[in-house]
């Protein structure tokens, strides 16, 4: 059997531009917020392009993968909101998981909105 290697390149190449990104906004936003604001907006990301490739068929298979996997999975962190609501104290973990949760759905939402609107649909 034959090992098809070349999605395996594609998510390498996404991931690498999803995690320089997701470094430069780190280096220019603070702790807990800098979190926040890329899972946020990789949920806005995520909204938009899987809306589009699943119910309009816009993106090809390559494209999903190194955007859907690559770079959104890159981009956003699920480890590091863990690490850093453990680090914060008790309070603060449970406003900034919250945070995240709420704004991780209403940004696919935003996402999902962004393109039917603009759509008509």
């Amino acid at each position: 059997m034959k090992t098809d290697y070349y999605p395996y390149a594609i998510i390498a190449a996404g991931g690498f531009c999803g995690a320089v990104l997701r470094w430069f906004i780190d280096g220019q936003v603070s702790f807990l917020a800098g979190t926040l604001l890329v899972n946020f907006l990789g949920c806005i990301l995520i909204g938009i392009f899987m809306y589009e490739s699943i119910y309009i068929g816009a993106f090809s298979r390559k494209t999903r993968i190194f955007f859907g996997i690559g770079v959104i999975g890159a981009f956003t962190s699920f480890s590091a909101l863990a690490v850093q609501s453990f680090e914060a104290g008790p309070a603060l973990a449970c406003l900034n998981i919250a945070a995240n949760l709420v704004l991780g759905l209403s940004g696919i939402f935003l996402g999902r909105y962004f393109i039917t609107y603009n759509r008509g649909i």
